[in-house]
């Protein structure tokens, strides 16, 4: 790592995450009222629960654990204050550049500056310190355990990296696809060297679980690894109507609590089915696993989402050139394996991609630099070009999202 290149990397993140935080803008309240109240609900001593939103049922895992103790660590120093976890977030989003910066160095140097200062300045990226959400602190992690599991020879980096991958599972458990890719990418490189490092990594990630596994099973007499969250989503988003397609989905009557009155009965209910409805209805679930992968991609969220459009043909450029390159297969298998999860499994929202996103940025960073390397100014005129018709689409986005969501509608995926 560069230390003046660093800092300033740090240093315009900064400013500008604070500056999105500082003015106030009102963002949907989302998930926010569930963790708030188990953060309170820790610091006043009854345990992480909540019970609020659930007609007074009380719902112990609801929740991955990570999230939660940082606001109750904020709102312990500070107060109940949203302000001040959003200063905290806006660091650690400017962390998370800085790493990306340092990933590239490793991996395509040509590319670590540029990556470096996209990130910091990407609206996306800035705007999600501002949410009492666990997105900045998941992209961190994601960032963190791929910066240190690409250091080359180092078991102090892989037992990190396993520790990494574990606090992002524990921020949200799709983080537990890190360890195959990585597992993947290093027995295709070197079976019997792969195999160790892999087992030193998943050894890491087991030893950071444990601790929330063991408090589960002392909860519910059940082995919860992470959360009972996750029968919900399934058959939530496999179904005739699932509830990605609502306008007002998402919601839980006071007569399933009711019925199935343990988070492990309804978590079992709720996984049987959604694996009963995929398997009843496979030509349904192809249409809408179809329909989940192109809302991964979806640029409206609802307004036109000028940073993503502006590296989304880049990043494509830099996969089809350098994704299957040494550094950059670790990336690609992990992009696959949560593209495969987000479309077979949850529901494609455009919160599931942000995290990917810093290494989209960097795989745009590596072919725009390839791009310069090869063709000098012609390279400079291609990009000034790219970014200003990106410009023009934002400029008329109206109409542009009319359009799409007609071409959508018409085939049936929206």
């Amino acid at each position: 790592m560069r230390v003046r290149p660093a800092l300033g990397i740090f240093a315009l993140a900064l400013v500008l995450r604070l500056g999105w935080v500082f003015q106030d803008l009102p963002v949907p309240p989302q998930d926010t009222p569930d963790y708030d109240e188990i953060a309170l609900n820790l610091l006043r001593g009854e345990g992480f629960v909540a019970r609020q939103n659930w007609f007074g049922f009380q719902m112990h895992s609801w929740r991955a654990p990570f999230y939660p103790f940082f606001l109750a660590a904020v709102y312990g120093v500070c107060g109940h204050s949203h302000l001040a976890v959003e200063v905290v977030q806006a660091a650690v989003g400017s962390g998370t550049a800085v790493l990306l910066y340092g990933l590239g160095l490793r991996i395509w140097p040509a590319a670590a500056l540029p990556a470096g200062l996209l990130a910091a300045v990407y609206g996306p990226l800035a705007a999600s310190a501002a949410e009492v959400m666990s997105e900045t602190w998941f992209t961190f992690w994601l960032v963190l355990a791929v910066f240190l599991l690409s250091a080359p020879g180092r078991w102090g980096a892989l037992l990190g990296g396993g520790v990494a991958i574990g606090l992002a599972a524990l921020t949200r458990p799709v983080g537990l696809l890190l360890w195959p890719a990585f597992a993947l990418v290093a027995l295709r490189a070197s079976p019997r060297q792969g195999l160790r490092r892999s087992l030193w990594v998943g050894l890491a990630l087991a030893a950071t679980l444990l601790p929330w596994t063991v408090r589960n099973y002392l909860v519910h007499g059940a082995l919860v690894p992470i959360s009972t969250h996750g029968g919900f989503i399934l058959a939530r988003s496999n179904s005739e109507l699932p509830d990605w397609r609502q306008e007002r989905g998402w919601g839980i009557g006071q007569e399933t609590f009711v019925q199935y009155p343990t988070e492990i009965e309804r978590d079992h209910h709720w996984r049987q089915q959604g694996l009963a409805f995929i398997a009843a209805h496979p030509g349904t679930y192809l249409r809408l696993s179809a329909e989940r992968f192109l809302r991964c991609w979806y640029f409206f969220e609802p307004g036109y989402n000028f940073w993503f459009t502006l590296i989304l043909p880049f990043f494509v450029l830099g996969l089809w050139r350098c994704g299957g390159r040494e550094g950059f297969l670790f990336l690609s298998v992990l992009i696959a394996l949560s593209l495969a999860a987000f479309s077979l499994v949850l529901y494609g929202s455009v919160r599931f991609r942000l995290p990917l996103e810093p290494f989209f940025i960097l795989f745009a960073a590596a072919a725009g630099a390839e791009l310069v390397s090869r063709h000098g100014r012609r390279a400079w005129l291609l990009l000034g070009g790219a970014a200003a018709l990106n410009l023009v689409f934002w400029w008329q986005g109206a109409v542009l999202r009319g359009w799409v969501l007609g071409w959508l509608q018409g085939w049936g995926l929206k």
